[in-house]
């Protein structure tokens, strides 16, 4: 079950398209079976390669293996490989609870959320009484849900909402590519209505059990419709119809305090986790954080507290 959607080779094929960067993927085999992974990904800047495992809004990396023995020569490869590049950062896997020994300066600390998928009843009675409510007043306000293939209101909703929080939404053109590389089961596009408008939507993965809440958008004005907790319960409930197990809500950042409560009324549980930096050009600690985002887009470089700027 700890391999998700970012050890995947859609994955793995759309990211390489979407950044255009370069893979440096680690198997561990015994004979001709595969027993381990690492995926890794690198882009080269202004102050060198920087390693990622894995680049990309937060996509967890890191090892997964069937045996100690594959799990650490899969360690030691990383950490040898690490000391190349300008900057390596290793994204642990939140299901996974490793023992140490992955070479770095830095920790920046993480968590996750997940929420266990069970029966239509027992999921609902799982939920806080104020994700009941929401999703009674959806369906009082004949909020309607299904799925769809369109991405324009996802895209433009999205990035609409990411902008209003000063953050970087995704691009379009990762919207349009995910069709190229995920067959119809492995995606799907929720999208609720309100008097036959679509007001919210949610882009979601499915790989391994594991269902991935990776874009949600909400038009601001009709929020208060509800309409976003009908859909992930909907979601929910035809997911683990369909066989899966666990819905990942992602990772939080500690200072998003509103959104940590969110996904925490819907049952979701903590899974905490880290990511390991190895800083070899220390060339990089002068940089302005708005230069490594242009130099190396949706690569993680170093935590940006550490730039002599922010001190």
């Amino acid at each position: 079950m700890s391999a998700t959607l970012y050890y995947s080779l859609p994955f793995k094929n759309l990211l390489e398209d979407f950044l255009q960067c370069s893979s440096h993927y680690m198997v561990a085999l015994e004979g001709d079976k595969v027993c381990g992974i690492l995926p890794l990904m690198s882009k080269n800047g202004l102050y060198g390669e920087v390693l990622n495992s894995l680049p990309f809004y937060g996509s967890n990396g890191g090892i997964i293996a069937n045996n100690a023995e594959a799990s650490f020569l899969l360690r030691e490869s990383y950490n040898q490989l690490a000391s190349v590049f300008a900057s390596a950062n290793y994204i642990q896997n939140p299901l996974i609870i490793e023992s140490g020994g992955i070479l770095h300066d830095f920790v920046d600390r993480r968590l996750s959320q997940w929420t266990k998928l069970v029966d239509r009843d027992s999921l609902l009675a799982s939920f806080a009484p104020s994700a009941r409510r929401n999703i009674k007043k959806a369906l009082k306000e004949n909020i309607k849900v299904a799925i769809t293939r369109e991405i324009d209101f996802l895209y433009q909703t999205h990035r609409k909402n990411i902008l209003a929080n000063n953050g970087i939404p995704k691009e379009k053109r990762f919207f349009e590519k995910i069709a190229k590389y995920f067959e119809n089961t492995e995606y799907k596009i929720y999208m609720a209505f309100y008097n036959n408008k679509p007001i919210a939507a949610s882009l979601l993965f499915y790989f391994g059990g594991i269902v991935e809440y990776y874009t949600p958008a909400t038009l601001l004005e009709f929020r208060s419709l509800q309409a976003l907790p009908l859909l992930i319960y909907i979601a929910m409930a035809e997911a683990y119809e369909s066989g899966c197990q666990w819905w990942n809500w992602g990772g939080t950042w500690r200072s998003q305090e509103s959104l940590y409560k969110f996904k925490e009324k819907f049952g979701a549980m903590e899974k905490r986790y880290n990511y390991y930096c190895k800083l070899n050009n220390q060339k990089i600690l002068n940089a302005e954080a708005s230069e490594l985002l242009r130099e190396y887009p949706y690569f993680y470089v170093v935590p940006f507290s550490i730039l002599r700027e922010s001190e």
